[in-house]
C-alpha cells in the first residue's frame, strides 16, 4: 500500500497555521481603559491597603490608571505616591507593577457602552489635576487625589456626578474589625482622626463596579 507523503513545505505551513490558531490574541489598550494593579513595592502603605479592602476579590488591588493613548503611545494617567497626579508612559506602569508566574498582576476594566461617552471629557479632568499632591488623608474635598479617587472624579454624566459611586470607606483589619495600627500611626502624624466611614473609593472595590467590565487580565 502506498504512503502519501507530503511536501515538508505544507507540513510547516499546517504547523504554523494551527499555532497561530492557538495564540491568545494580543489585546490593544483603548483610551479611558482602567488599569487595576498591585503595585511591585512591598510598602507598609501598599499592605494596608490590600489588607483592610478587596475582601474575597480575585485579586486585592491596590492601585488603578486610567490609559490614554497619545501620538501612538499609550500612558497612564495615575495618582501616586509620593509624586501625585502624574502622567506616566506603559512601559514605566507595567515596571512598577507587581508579577505572578512571570506575569504583571493588572485587569483592565473598560466602562460600559452607556458610558462611553464620559470617557473625552475623564481624560481632560485627570489631566487638569496633572502635578497636583497625593491625597494622604484620603479626603474628597481638599484638592488632592489618591489613586481611585482621581478615578472617580474623571469620570462624570451629563450632570456632572461621577458614575462611580463613593462607598463608606473601612480602615478596619477584616480579622478583628478593629482600626489597623498602620491607619491610626497614618492620621496620628496628619494630625486628624481615621475618617472611618466617609465616603470614598478603592481600587479593588472600584474594579467590582457595574459601571465597567472586566475585559482583560495580563495574568
Amino acid at each position: 500500500m502506498n504512503k502519501l507523503r507530503f511536501p515538508l513545505s505544507i507540513i510547516l505551513l499546517a504547523a504554523l497555521v494551527q499555532g497561530c490558531a492557538s495564540e491568545k490574541p494580543r489585546f490593544e489598550l483603548r483610551t479611558g481603559d482602567l488599569l487595576f494593579s498591585v503595585d511591585k513595592e512591598n510598602s507598609e502603605l501598599v499592605a494596608a491597603i490590600q489588607s483592610t479592602t478587596g475582601q474575597d476579590k480575585d485579586i486585592p488591588f491596590s492601585h488603578v490608571g486610567i490609559a490614554c493613548l497619545e501620538n501612538g503611545k499609550t500612558y497612564v494617567l495615575e495618582a501616586t505616591s509620593p509624586q501625585g497626579v502624574v502622567k506616566t508612559p506603559l512601559k514605566e506602569y507595567f515596571a512598577k507593577t507587581a508579577t505572578l508566574n512571570g506575569k504583571l498582576l493588572i485587569a483592565v476594566g473598560r466602562v460600559k457602552s452607556e458610558f462611553e461617552f464620559t470617557i473625552p471629557g475623564a481624560i481632560k479632568n485627570a489631566a487638569k489635576h496633572l502635578g497636583k499632591g497625593y491625597d494622604y488623608a484620603y479626603c474628597e474635598t481638599n484638592d488632592q487625589f489618591y489613586c481611585s479617587e482621581l478615578v472617580r472624579f474623571a469620570f462624570l454624566d451629563a450632570s456632572g456626578k461621577p458614575i462611580f459611586a463613593p462607598l463608606a470607606m473601612s480602615f478596619r483589619d477584616p480579622q478583628t474589625g478593629d482600626i489597623d495600627a498602620y491607619w491610626i500611626r497614618h492620621f496620628e502624624k496628619l494630625g486628624q482622626p481615621v475618617p472611618d466611614g466617609a465616603p470614598g473609593t478603592n481600587p479593588a472595590d472600584m474594579a467590582q463596579s457595574p459601571v465597567i467590565e472586566i475585559i482583560y487580565k495580563y495574568y
